[in-house]
């Protein structure tokens, strides 16, 4: 969890600039995102991708960052095709300035041999198309994207293509509600130790310090993201 808390530390700071400023700035996310526990009632963990990657059904902080943005805020390209809107939304998240400090941390510190066909550039994460496969950032790999929600993993490098002891998936998605005028932004995740033994009422084994960093850093993420999708 070393690392992931440093570049956690790094996003923050990197973007708000100081202690003022992080308070300011969480209580702006606080006031425009909606940040939830996900039920294990969730579609999320009844699909296939998730019992590949969690096939122990392992406890995991699990959380979901809703974001609701009027119509006519949005791209008029992007009001009546979700999967468009999606797409936009989730190249919001990897290259906007949320992901920007990690990005450039990953790349100076985390760039190990085997990784020279990763995306490294947030440049790059603006134009791609996020289909499974791709790798970016020695952290992150889309493996599902079905129009209107992408799935990304993330926790250890994909160079461990099998069970880790840092382990989570991503889920984003952009869903149009014509009768209430509004496009609703969400992002999903789950991060646990796909690796470990399942334990019978066990809690997940994140941190308290790296789960107050993760629901701050997600908030960010989709704020940030919103400079992509609207007009």
């Amino acid at each position: 969890m070393g690392i992931i808390r440093t570049a956690l530390l790094t996003t923050a700071w990197g973007v708000t600039g100081g202690v003022a400023s992080v308070g300011a700035g969480m209580a702006y996310l606080a006031a425009t995102t909606t940040l939830v526990d996900l039920t294990k009632n969730d579609p999320m963990f009844k699909t296939k991708t998730y019992a590949q990657y969690n096939p122990k059904g392992n406890p995991a902080l699990q959380d979901v960052v809703i974001k609701r943005v009027p119509l006519r805020k949005i791209r008029p390209e992007l009001r009546d095709d979700e999967k468009a809107l999606t797409l936009e939304f989730c190249r919001g998240v990897w290259s906007r300035w949320g992901f920007w400090p990690q990005s450039k941390f990953h790349e100076r510190y985390d760039k190990p041999p085997g990784t020279e066909n990763y995306l490294w550039h947030t440049s790059d994460l603006a134009v791609a198309k996020y289909e499974p496969g791709l790798k970016f950032s020695n952290h992150f790999e889309v493996v599902n994207n079905e129009g209107n929600e992408i799935v990304v993993r993330c926790g250890g490098s994909p160079l461990e293509p099998g069970l880790r002891n840092s382990d989570g998936l991503v889920v984003l998605s952009a869903k149009i509600d014509k009768e209430a005028q509004q496009a609703e932004f969400s992002l999903k995740s789950a991060l646990f130790s796909s690796a470990a033994p399942f334990v019978e009422g066990a809690e997940h084994p994140i941190p308290p310090k790296i789960k107050f960093l993760h629901q701050w850093y997600v908030r960010m993420l989709v704020q940030s993201a919103m400079r992509n999708v609207k007009a």
